[in-house]
């Protein structure tokens, strides 16, 4: 139920909205038309003037929806200001609502609904205010001011339609304010594009507009690009050649997803915290990070690229929010490393430090045997807590893996059990808990399977004691200590080592 509701008169905002009057995208047919105007104020961009043209639903319902709180950016909703809607018959009054906080800094919105019916042509105009400096860390989803450009998610900063998310929408830029050769693109593409998905897409996308770098400096390589903004701190152009030959070697890895789909990725370089990481949206991925720290060397984020890439993959499983990371980022961060090894990209040495790093993060985490649903609650709020649903799923996965293969005297992997869900979520089939618990049930023949899951990753009341052969043959777990702030810890690493039937430690190749 919403808090509260208010009536909102259009009429006494006409003034603003006058004042956000632009050249707009072309209106076409059954479409979403959106032009953005980037304004600045000093050199940096100080906000965002926001047109929307729509046909009327065919009910004549209008809602409208922003985000109150959203990951990493607190006070959406709140920084929108001139708010209009007309349509055929003039201002529409408009009705508020807002949804029930959610803990953790987890998303939750305000809504407008208009309290009559709307006809013809219907325009919405509003100005996003850029987030002002400092703020929570998290996701790098706020509107920002960033080396004389903007970058955000659209999730960040736009009020968006919420039932008529089927129209396709055509997004404009209108950049004359911004220094001569500033460039835009989104997560569908550079300059002005149509987006098939919509207001829906939209709100999934990365926006970043200003003096942009571009890689390749035109077009897409085999359809993968990238773009960034403000002052690198590696080389940026060999970074994303190195990652163009892995999103390659992705498409060819998994089995679905196999139609040609663009990929870009984004990297903002900002002066001050917080810098934000890394985070995946549709098709693309979203690096924000600071100035070196002092001591720092200039270093690649290859595994980060890895990491963000695998997602397009590794896709989603219906749960409820957060809770649904234990395969989303669990997954991912199983493959993170495995891939860069099998692949080529990095050497066993590098590999078998990833390894030690993951278990040593699981097994001294304050948050080990913390339940899924009281992570949640914490959510942003603490990063080593939000991050144990990474390393706990993702050493859930390699252990699960190796009792498949034990299971199945090296017949089959857990990737019998993956690649066919993947194929048929692609399909629409729908992939849940269940339906994951189901297969494992299946794989291992052990209805046993259901509460070990539940106690180790929903629960956590228990400590993963994996296999000896968790990552391989190749390499040989060993009993670890750690002290740690809140007490002496006991785990395991790993080692090289020769498997079965060899004197030494086998060569790279011979493990993957």
């Amino acid at each position: 139920m919403p808090q509260f509701q208010t009536v909102l008169s259009i009429r006494a905002l006409l003034p603003l909205a006058a004042a956000l009057t632009m050249g707009t995208a072309p209106r076409q047919p059954d479409q979403l038309a959106v032009t953005l105007r980037p304004d600045m104020a000093d050199g940096a961009v100080a906000g965002v003037a926001v047109a929307m043209d729509l046909p009327a639903p065919a009910d004549g319902t209008l809602l409208l929806a922003a985000p109150v709180v959203y990951p990493g950016a607190p006070g959406v909703a709140d920084r929108l200001s001139g708010l209009a809607v007309t349509d055929a018959r003039g201002p529409v009054p408009l009705a508020v609502s807002e949804d029930a906080p959610v803990k953790g800094g987890f998303p939750w919105y305000r809504h407008w609904r208009a309290t009559r019916t709307v006809q013809g042509q219907v325009a919405i105009r509003y100005r996003a205010a850029v987030m002002p400096a400092g703020g929570p860390g998290g996701p790098a989803f706020g509107l920002r001011a960033v080396g004389g450009g903007l970058a955000a998610s659209g999730g960040g900063f736009l009020l968006l339609p919420e039932n008529r998310d089927a129209l396709p929408a055509r997004l404009h830029w209108d950049l004359s304010a911004m220094a001569k050769g500033a460039s835009a693109a989104i997560s569908y593409g550079a300059g002005d594009v149509v987006v098939p998905g919509g207001a829906q897409a939209l709100a999934d996308s990365w926006f970043m507009a200003g003096p942009l770098g571009h890689w390749p400096a035109t077009g897409t390589r085999d359809g993968f690009a990238g773009t960034w903004l403000g002052q690198p701190v590696f080389d940026v152009p060999t970074a994303l050649a190195r990652a163009g030959a892995a999103h390659r070697y992705l498409q060819g890895y998994f089995p679905h997803l196999k139609g040609q789909r663009a990929y870009r990725i984004f990297v903002q370089f900002r002066d001050a915290a917080p810098y934000g990481g890394g985070t995946a949206l549709d098709q693309s991925f979203m690096l924000s990070r600071g100035p070196l720290a002092p001591g720092e060397q200039s270093e690649m984020p290859s595994s980060l690229f890895f990491h963000e890439m695998i997602h397009q993959w590794t896709g989603q499983i219906d749960a409820p929010s957060g809770i649904s990371s234990w395969f989303s980022e669990g997954l991912t961060t199983f493959y993170e490393d495995d891939l860069q090894w099998r692949g080529g990209f990095e050497s066993a040495d590098a590999y078998l430090a990833a390894v030690n790093q993951l278990a040593r993060r699981y097994f001294t985490s304050k948050a080990r045997n913390m339940a899924a649903a009281d992570v949640v609650k914490i959510g942003f709020g603490d990063e080593e807590v939000r991050h144990i649903v990474y390393y706990r799923a993702a050493m859930y996965f390699h252990d699960l893996d190796a009792r498949i293969r034990a299971h199945s005297q090296g017949q089959r992997t857990l990737e019998s059990v993956l690649f066919p869900l993947f194929l048929s979520r692609e399909q629409g089939v729908r992939f849940d808990t269940e339906a994951w618990l189901a297969a494992i049930v299946r794989e291992l023949g052990d209805e046993g399977e259901r509460d070990r899951f539940k106690r180790l990753i929903l629960d956590g009341t228990d400590t993963l004691d994996p296999l000896p052969d968790a990552f391989g043959p190749c390499f040989a777990r060993v009993a670890a200590q750690w002290d740690t702030p809140h007490g002496h810890v006991d785990g395991w690493q790993w080692q090289r080592a020769a498997p079965a039937g060899h004197r030494a430690a086998a060569p790279a190749g011979a493990c993957r």
